[in-house]
């Protein structure tokens, strides 16, 4: 039997309540898993994340959260990464000029140290779909969202409300360290 999933409002709000407090910032980055409305858990393939059933034998991946502590905290702004902290999700304009979804080099923590926008490596989480479902929506490119292909086993990607990909997840935090 599944864990009773907890509401995606309640969860987030000890992390943006504990970085408004003054002279207090989030030690280290919260580990999280997410996994699509279809239950695919996102794993890492040849620096990709990819989309992949439940039952893979591959393990899944643990993300990295922390708060985007200039941005407005009441749309709940985000930084995501990889659990080793060598990579940060962001979003760039590809070739046909439209936004994908890029891993980087770098320390989530830097990014949230350095006390800047960082509009590309931001997203907005909203409780989407149901009270334990979000989305991640781009802070660059608003109405581009990260999400997962209907098929198996393709990559993490952005896209538009209302096409056939995925945009709604499931959010847990982990406890544990992200080092």
């Amino acid at each position: 039997m599944e864990p009773q999933k907890m509401n995606v409002d309640l969860e987030l709000a000890d992390l943006f309540l504990h970085n408004k407090q003054e002279h207090q910032k989030v030690e280290s980055p919260w580990c999280i898993k997410i996994r699509d409305i279809n239950q695919k858990t996102i794993i890492l393939v040849n620096n990709r994340l990819v989309a992949t059933p439940k039952n893979s034998i591959l393990p899944e991946h643990i993300m990295t959260l922390l708060p985007n502590p200039i941005l407005d905290s009441k749309k709940r702004p985000v930084f995501m990464g990889l659990n080793n902290r060598s990579h940060i999700l962001s979003c760039v304009k590809s070739g046909e000029d439209l936004p994908r979804l890029k891993l980087v080099r770098g320390d989530i923590m830097d990014l949230y140290k350095k006390n800047e926008e960082s509009m590309e490596f931001t997203f907005y989480i909203q409780a989407k779909g149901s009270e334990i479902t979000c989305c991640f929506e781009s802070a660059a490119y608003p109405g581009w969202f990260l999400s997962t292909s209907p098929e198996s086993n393709r990559p993490l990607g952005l896209s538009q409300r209302g096409g056939s990909d995925i945009i709604l997840f499931y959010f847990e935090r982990k406890m544990g360290s992200s080092e």
